[in-house]
């Protein structure tokens, strides 16, 4: 049997949370790539009216707002 005394067992015990902290940690930074969420083809608009964005898809130029039904326009940024 193996024998430890309590100098070991500290020793084994913070190297035990340690491991696990970088095991969540490395799950949370894989987590993190792989669910990013970015707007890369979308466009965020929002009605001048009632002061709501939303999206539009990719292309679109005018959409109805979906809380007071206005017509929006994108403007174009340069």
């Amino acid at each position: 049997m193996i024998e430890l005394n309590y100098d070991s067992c500290f020793v084994l015990y913070l190297f035990a949370w340690f491991l696990v902290l970088g095991v969540l940690w490395s799950r949370e930074l894989w987590r993190q790539n792989v669910h990013d969420w970015a707007l890369s083809e979308g466009c965020v608009c929002i009605c001048d009216n009632c002061h709501s964005a939303f999206l539009l898809k990719p292309g679109e130029t005018a959409a109805r707002c979906s809380k007071c039904n206005e017509m929006c326009t994108v403007r174009k940024r340069y």
